[in-house]
């Protein structure tokens, strides 16, 4: 469930040398055995597990083109004091057929195939082994989505490519996990039971 949280901030970078690449990989590496330890139930009652904010946005843009080949591009989420600003490049159409396999209809095609940037900012709370994420605005290409505009989006391409992902009503973090918060400086998971 993390993991997800991680990835939320997506929905909110070529290497300039082998050195920088290789500097990429361990840092995303780094979060995935983090991540690990904490899925597995590894960590001790009391322990805390820090992700700076860098190697969180080194990780999102591996995850990006790991699972969203071409559709997703340019991310780069800002941390605050439990909230979180996300950024990408989205192509909607290759992004809702990479997640699901099927094909946009003519609307979904001519409305929103191409790349269009998208800023999401939401805030979370987490106490108790639980956490809530309220999405507060999405603007893509510049323009302001809400309403019945956000319900679609969601409906049609957040919650294809996360099944799971539970907006606006509270969910159990990965076992053991206490809570979660944010600072501009990264995020920290706190181990409890």
């Amino acid at each position: 469930m993390l993991r997800r949280i991680l990835l939320l901030a997506m929905a909110i970078g070529s290497a300039a040398s082998i050195s920088r690449s290789a500097a990429i990989s361990r840092e995303a590496a780094s979060v995935d055995r983090k991540l690990d330890l904490i899925e597995k139930g590894r960590l001790r009652a009391g322990s805390r597990v820090d992700f700076a904010s860098g190697e969180l946005n080194v990780w999102l843009r591996e995850q990006a083109r790991r699972y969203f080949p071409g559709a997703v591009s340019n991310v780069r989420v800002d941390l605050g004091n439990n909230s979180a600003t996300g950024y990408a490049d989205v192509d909607f159409v290759k992004l809702r057929q990479a997640a699901t396999g099927e094909s946009a209809g003519w609307l979904m095609r001519n409305l929103f195939s191409g790349e269009r940037s998208m800023v999401v900012q939401a805030h979370f709370v987490s106490t108790r082994g639980g956490a809530r994420v309220d999405v507060d605005s999405v603007r893509i290409s510049g323009v302001p989505i809400e309403g019945r505009a956000l319900d679609f989006l969601i409906r049609n391409y957040v919650r294809p490519t996360f099944p799971e992902l539970k907006l606006s009503e509270w969910f159990r973090l990965a076992d053991r996990v206490d809570r979660v918060a944010t600072t501009p400086a990264g995020a920290t998971a706190f181990i409890g039971r």
